[in-house]
């Protein structure tokens, strides 16, 4: 949402009208998950996919700890221009918009982590 504001995008709002569903209806299925199998299998999916992979591995990894890594690397311009088109991204100039992108693949390590633990321990892989 800061980046919204920030870069006066306000195509990146969209993430409001995806991760609050998402985080509505994974509080709700967490707590049938212990008594309802389909209601596991579908917070497991929802987690995956929109915490995990979305939010935690694209958002933050690589839109944001990849990109900062190249950038201050010295990564050739041109390069990163491929990777990241501009309009579409940003190259780091605003900290704060950095730092909780940053927060976000960091956050993303223990959920992995975590998930990894909840699938197991359920079905004993």
């Amino acid at each position: 949402m800061y980046g919204a504001i920030a870069y006066h995008t306000s195509w990146r709002l969209h993430v409001l009208l995806f991760s609050i569903p998402v985080l509505v209806v994974t509080l709700i299925l967490s707590r049938l998950a212990a008594a309802k199998p389909w209601a596991f299998w579908l917070y497991w999916i929802i987690t995956l996919l929109a915490a995990i992979i979305l939010i935690g591995i694209f958002e933050g990894l690589y839109n944001h700890v990849l990109k900062n890594i190249l950038f201050f690397s010295g990564f050739p311009g041109s390069s990163m221009e491929k990777l990241y088109p501009r309009g579409t991204y940003e190259m780091p100039d605003n900290f704060f918009f950095e730092i909780t992108g940053i927060m976000q693949g960091i956050i993303a390590i223990p959920l992995i982590i975590y998930f990894i633990r909840l699938t197991s321990q359920k079905y004993k892989l």
